[in-house]
């Protein structure tokens, strides 16, 4: 899922995800949340900018926390804000990744990519170990 205020921002991350991973979008915090009710575990990773009017991504991350999201779904903040706090702060709230805007869409497959891929194998093993 890509959240993010800017139509422009969300169209090029689709652009550079759309080929390996369904889309799904929001443009802004009040509409993620919406979305991650509306899917739950079925998102295998939330990009999300931090800010954004209304909702701000930290709003976004505080629900997942609350509802004990955070750890079952990966969220990579993508952000042109580089303040050491807002990255310690966004980590401390449970965020997998930061990918600072403007953004290389390389650096940002392959960091989608792991990021799912290690969640995935996380997942798994979990069942496993539920099983036993």
């Amino acid at each position: 899922m890509i959240v993010d205020d800017s139509e422009f921002n969300r169209a090029i991350l689709k652009e550079i995800l759309e080929e390996t991973y369904e889309i799904i979008e929001a443009d802004g915090g009040n509409e993620a949340l919406h979305k991650i009710d509306e899917y739950g575990m079925k998102i295998s990773l939330v990009l999300l900018d931090i800010i954004m009017p209304e909702k701000d991504g930290f709003e976004v991350l505080k629900y997942m926390e609350e509802e004990r999201l955070i750890s079952d779904i990966p969220v990579i903040i993508i952000s042109s804000e580089d303040s050491a706090n807002y990255i310690r702060r966004a980590y401390e709230m449970g965020v997998s990744d930061y990918i600072n805007r403007p953004f290389d869409a390389n650096i940002v497959y392959q960091r989608v990519s792991n990021t799912v891929k290690l969640y995935a194998k996380q997942r798994r093993l979990m069942a496993m170990v539920t099983r036993v």
